[in-house]
């Protein structure tokens, strides 16, 4: 259970199967007609009301009335599934329910609860503060928790109990490495402070879709770069573009941290430098991090958003490659 993070995003990996996609926003959001397509949603209320083949949806509160075909990824505040899924349940959120059926579920919130109707039909791995399985899982049922109450049944049942929640002291090795990043960060600033600007820019401007982006990008990356290297010809390019995917990744958080200052500081009568922006969002974003849960939803967040900035301010510079003037 202790690397649920890694499995998740592992699992991330796996195509759905399905190549369109449909992409729908709004507040209120609610779907309620069937969409035969991979669909990705954001709202601050999400209700999905007609069948879908997958959902990958973002929202502060997200409702599945619906069945969906493939898989559902979600992140939220409250997340509540009633319809059947035939494929995985991957989540992160504030308060997480299962009610229908799902082949797999990984999950990681703050509370965790599978429903008297809900049953997987294989594996769950919940990592939370408080579990309650009331449902049914067929196969091997792993929790790490403060606590756990299982009134259900399941196969074969591991827990794992969590100590009280409070910051992880960070060892050695990461401070030296998030000061390694932190001295990173400036030099960018300093180094190429226009293509900075640029990518923290459009993660101001569209911090919701860009998460969402960013968050399918990444997963569509590796793909592709797995399938590129499988047909050996394409094995230089695609250990070129791992190695600029991978350099992606790790800058990603970096924007995000000066962004984060940036808000911060617009709310403020404070005016420091550049500098002073980014270490204060470094130093916030590294805090969150900290925080077990929240913080590994932090970090998805922030490296999802950050990737999805970084591929919209390429996008906006591609026109200048045909020589127009800058």
């Amino acid at each position: 259970m202790k690397h649920l993070l890694l499995i998740i995003l592992s699992l991330l990996l796996i195509p759905s199967g399905v190549q369109a996609l449909t992409f729908l926003g709004g507040d209120p959001l609610v779907l309620d007609t069937p969409i035969p397509d991979d669909v990705v949603a954001s709202g601050g209320s999400v209700t999905v009301k007609a069948p879908v083949d997958s959902l990958t949806v973002a929202g502060g509160t997200v409702t599945v009335d619906a069945p969906v075909r493939g898989d559902v990824i979600a992140a939220g505040g409250t997340l509540v599934v009633n319809g059947d899924v035939g494929g995985k349940v991957l989540a992160a959120g504030g308060e997480i329910e299962l009610n229908g059926n799902a082949t797999n579920a990984l999950i990681t919130g703050g509370t965790v609860r599978i429903g008297e109707g809900g049953v997987i039909e294989r594996d769950a791995f919940i990592s939370a503060g408080e579990v309650t399985n009331a449902g049914s899982v067929l196969g091997n049922l792993s929790v790490s928790a403060g606590s756990f109450i299982n009134t259900g049944t399941a196969g074969n049942v591991t827990f794992e109990e969590q100590r009280s929640p409070g910051l992880a002291i960070p060892g050695l090795f990461s401070i030296l490495v998030a000061i390694g990043f932190l001295i990173l960060g400036n030099l960018l600033i300093w180094g190429f402070p226009d293509l900075f600007g640029a990518v923290v820019q459009q993660i101001e401007r569209s911090p919701v879709i860009l998460t969402i982006v960013g968050f399918v990008a990444i997963i569509v990356s590796a793909v592709l770069l797995l399938i590129v290297a499988i047909t050996i010809i394409g094995l230089p390019i695609a250990l070129v573009g791992g190695l600029l995917f991978i350099v992606a990744m790790l800058l990603s958080s970096l924007f995000v941290a000066y962004a984060l200052g940036d808000v911060i500081i617009t709310r403020t009568k404070w005016r420091p430098g550049r500098v002073w922006v980014f270490v204060l969002g470094f130093v916030i974003l590294q805090i969150l991090i900290l925080i077990p849960l929240l913080g590994a939803i932090v970090w998805i967040i922030a490296v999802s958003l950050g990737y999805g900035g970084i591929l919209y301010a390429l996008r906006g510079a591609y026109p200048f490659r045909g020589g127009g003037a800058a």
